[in-house]
């Protein structure tokens, strides 16, 4: 492993626990890593927006900001040391009707964002459940339209239970297009975006823009939306708990899971140590 200039983790699974804390040796190996000049930035499936920029501070304690937020899976970047932002390709509005359409035979819960706030087809304690636990708001459809009214990143599927999700993932391969591709993202959440769109681009844009070369980064992450992520960075680890194929595209994966503070730990055994900055 290279001596890396930046670091970037997904969110959910990586970088926080179940309870979407941060854990102390994570937080603290960042606070670490920040001290040595070493630029630190998130790749979320989640929109960007204030709410996501204020996080670092007002959620998980951290005393410093991060340098770049990846946001809709690498449809979205803000780039803090420039304050620029920069977005990728759209699903425009008639591939999000044949999306939603094809989907009806899985019984799921399409639903779109606008803004940081989020707009479904039904409101149903799941959702509810999501609005409170990032603090966002949700407006039901009266009419499935209103999903394709506009382009829009990324279309989403939350399933009534993870049993469902094999029938789902199968289902969107027999139905797969050149244009969208479909990822899981959580147990119960199937997403389609535009093909071209990853995390791993988003990397690469921001590393152009800074000089850095992709050898000198290493990426955290734990599912299948976190694979060309990893892949694109110099060095990739996935977390314990991750799914199958990204641990197998990984350079990495951790001893301990998300809930075991298992990026920090890694971090603090096969980096810090190296480098000469633990205790």
């Amino acid at each position: 492993m290279k001596k890396i200039k930046l670091l970037v983790a997904d969110i959910d699974g990586t970088l926080v626990n179940e309870p979407r804390e941060m854990m102390p040796i994570t937080r603290k190996a960042l606070k670490i890593l920040h001290e040595h000049g070493i630029l630190l930035g998130i790749a979320s499936g989640r929109p960007l927006g204030p709410h996501m920029y204020s996080m670092a501070r007002d959620t998980w304690g951290m005393d410093h900001a991060f340098d770049f937020y990846i946001g809709m899976n690498g449809g979205q970047i803000h780039d803090a040391l420039s304050g620029q932002d920069h977005g990728f390709y759209q699903l425009q509005p008639e591939d999000i009707r044949e999306i939603v359409e094809m989907m009806e035979p899985v019984d799921a819960n399409p639903f779109i964002y606008i803004g940081e706030d989020m707009k479904s087809k039904y409101i149903d304690d799941m959702m509810y459940a999501s609005m409170k636990r990032h603090g966002i708001g949700c407006e039901q459809v009266k009419d499935l339209s209103e999903l394709w009214e506009h382009e829009t990143p990324k279309i989403l599927f939350r399933l009534k239970s993870a049993d469902q999700m094999s029938y789902a993932e199968k289902y969107a391969a027999e139905h797969k297009s050149e244009r969208y591709a479909a990822f899981k993202t959580q147990p119960t959440m199937l997403e389609f975006q535009d093909s071209r769109v990853n995390k791993g681009i988003a990397l690469k844009y921001f590393c152009d823009m800074h000089h850095i070369d992709l050898s000198e980064v290493i990426a955290f992450g734990d599912m299948t939306n976190d694979n060309e992520l990893l892949q694109t960075a110099g060095y990739g680890v996935c977390l314990k708990n991750g799914s199958d194929d990204t641990k197998a595209i990984a350079d990495a994966v951790t001893e301990y899971t998300n809930n075991e503070d298992g990026m920090g730990r890694w971090l603090s055994d096969h980096l810090l140590n190296e480098y000469g900055w633990g205790e």
